[in-house]
């Protein structure tokens, strides 16, 4: 298994990718979305672990998402219960390696938030668990900006660790560990285009809030509000999308191989 190097242009290519992919199966995938969103959002309201418990589910249910768009892509109908396909593989044993590698997300996470403290005495953690109000007066502490800083310094090593290791755990077999190591070294191979795919989903949102704003007045009132949903949802569905070319195009078992079977 290896990662290729890619021009830099291919990052421009996968935003596009991501809008043509969901025009495949534009029902099948937005409700695959919204299942996504809705299977991460209720164990957020366990006590205690609740807002760390999304991040264990995450690289399950994102090999669940990436086998759906795969399958849109060859033309094929995602069931629902793809999302949940990793989850199920050999009567449940193939989660637990997912599982591990989400525990060691929730853990470097929660180790970025806490180097984040050291900028703010611990405000964006507590914001990030939810164990602050929205009246605190820590919220207008001058150090919030400077742990914001420290937080993506730390975690966004992190982000370039997860980026393809669950697909690695799930398609190639490789451990928790070593899959964040292989992501972690790919994405750096090819940060120029990872660098153009972000700056590109950057010019797509501000374009979207340019026409926003500029549509706004030419709307009834309570359009605008009524279409902000659905739009979003759009948008969230489309960069999901876009993960999958990203794979695609860069991971090879051999240097002449496809990328391999689910």
């Amino acid at each position: 298994m290896q990662v290729m190097r890619a021009p830099a242009g291919l990052g421009w290519k996968w935003v596009g990718e991501g809008f043509a992919l969901l025009r495949r199966r534009p029902l099948a995938l937005l409700g695959l979305t919204v299942l996504f969103f809705f299977t991460l959002v209720l164990p957020s309201a366990l006590p205690l672990v609740g807002p760390f418990a999304p991040l264990v589910l995450m690289p399950a249910l994102s090999v669940g998402y990436m086998q759906a768009v795969r399958t849109a892509e060859d033309g094929r109908m995602p069931s629902p219960w793809t999302l949940y396909d990793a989850l199920r593989a050999r009567r449940g044993r193939g989660a637990r390696p997912l599982l591990m590698l989400g525990l060691i997300y929730a853990g470097v996470t929660a180790l970025a938030l806490a180097v984040s403290a050291i900028g703010d005495g611990g405000t964006l953690f507590r914001m990030a668990t939810g164990t602050i109000g929205s009246d605190d007066p820590a919220l207008a502490d001058g150090g919030l900006p400077f742990a914001a800083v420290l937080f993506l310094l730390v975690y966004t090593p992190v982000q370039m660790a997860m980026w393809y290791a669950p697909l690695f755990v799930a398609w190639h077999g490789r451990s928790p560990v070593q899959a964040m190591f292989y992501s972690l070294v790919g994405v750096w191979r090819n940060k120029a285009v990872f660098t153009v795919y972000l700056l590109g989903w950057f010019g797509v949102f501000v374009g979207v809030g340019v026409a926003l704003r500029l549509l706004g007045p030419l709307l009834p009132g309570p359009v605008l509000p009524m279409l902000l949903s659905p739009l979003m949802l759009v948008m969230a569905a489309a960069i999901y999308c876009s993960f999958w070319p990203s794979y695609r195009d860069l991971v090879r078992d051999g240097p002449d191989a496809a990328p391999p079977a689910a």
